[in-house]
């Protein structure tokens, strides 16, 4: 006779998709909800702080891909859902900010950059790392950490963490009906273009192909870039400096919807990730998805995400990125690094975000 498995409690804090525009840590909180709701061994209940959010709630709210619906149900049922989570695990998607809501608790950490090299980030964020970061982690039963690359830092900035961290990858779950919605619309009018994706702030490091538009292979390339993502800080010089030569060779979109990065994606030659330091970058991940290649710095968790699936450089040296911008762009080389792109993309699903949480909830031990 067949036995049912039995059914793990977990409490998920999903205090990341109050913001109004996913990107980072909401897309990974939406992923990572929609990973455990998938797998019928997790009892799933959801919270922000100490309220209860019901699930039918938080499946809306995944489906619209904002978070104005969650701001208006906290705003409409402020006390009713009020309610402890005491005796079930509680999974926070970033570093929490209280603890003992729970008995046991866990926490995400994406990246150590702001400890690593602080002068690329803003000094409050900086200090909230310095003063509160090992307490907050002191109280976790398990870290999970976005990468290999993430937990090697963590374990050697704070080694009282090395027991309890665990790597918990993500996965890429673009909407099936992109698919056919991109059928029906006429390619983007951009021309050969390269992408490059992300806040635009110090640590993603766009000096480095500024510096290198004026560079032989750039200026004798017909491969445009086109920049997305959201200005952050220190970026208002950085682009009022930019010289018409530049101008000419780099374009600027801010931030866009999930369907147009969808669309730019399936478009553009490969991807560009010049970034100083990444915790996981989502961002290449999407793009092999789709068969792209990436053209990255040789840092942190890029190799580990991206594999044999691009071309590495110097994230200090323009003109190394100039010349792997060159050897990317040739057709032979772009045709054979999309096929290990495909391949590589694959190894990271849904299943296998869910199961570090589920091994956690579970008790076992997989370290």
């Amino acid at each position: 006779m067949r036995t049912s498995r039995p059914t793990l409690p977990l409490t998920l804090d999903v205090s990341p998709l109050l913001d109004p525009h996913w990107t980072g840590i909401p897309v990974f909180t939406r992923r990572l909800a929609n990973a455990l709701l998938r797998e019928n061994r997790v009892d799933m209940e959801f919270s922000c702080g100490t309220a209860h959010i019901p699930n039918e709630c938080v499946r809306a709210v995944l489906r619209a891909g904002s978070g104005v619906l969650l701001h208006e149900f906290l705003a409409e049922q402020p006390k009713r859902f009020r309610k402890t989570h005491r005796d079930r695990p509680l999974l926070f998607p970033s570093v929490k900010r209280t603890s003992g809501h729970a008995k046991r608790e866990a926490s995400t950490v994406h990246d150590v950059s702001t400890l690593l090299m602080p002068e690329t980030h803003l000094d409050t964020n900086v200090r909230h790392h310095l003063e509160h970061f090992a307490a907050e982690l002191r109280t976790d039963e398990v870290v999970f950490c976005a990468s290999e690359a993430t937990r090697s830092a963590l374990t050697t900035l704070l080694p009282g963490t090395t027991s309890k961290a665990r790597v918990l990858h993500q996965y890429v779950d673009w909407p099936e009906e992109f698919a056919a919605l991109e059928q029906n619309l006429p390619r983007p009018r951009l021309g050969r273009y390269a992408l490059v994706m992300g806040t635009i702030e110090p640590r993603k490091n766009l000096t480095l192909i500024l510096d290198a538009l004026g560079s032989p292979e750039l200026l004798q390339s017909d491969i445009r870039l086109v920049v997305v993502g959201r200005m952050g800080w220190k970026t208002e010089q950085l682009l009022e400096d930019l010289t018409p030569p530049q101008r000419e060779r780099i374009q600027f979109t801010g931030f866009v919807s999930e369907f147009v990065k969808y669309r730019l994606l399936r478009h553009c030659e490969f991807l560009v990730f010049p970034s100083l330091y990444e915790g996981f970058g989502i961002p290449a991940l999407e793009a092999m998805s789709l068969g792209k290649p990436v053209l990255a710095s040789r840092t942190s968790s890029f190799p580990e995400v991206i594999g044999r699936a691009g071309l590495y450089f110097d994230p200090l040296s323009a003109s190394e990125f100039a010349a792997t911008f060159a050897d990317m762009a040739a057709p032979e080389q772009l045709s054979q690094l999309s096929r290990h792109a495909l391949r590589q993309s694959t190894r990271f699903t849904s299943r296998g975000m869910a199961a570090p949480v589920i091994n956690w909830v579970r008790g076992s031990a997989d370290r």
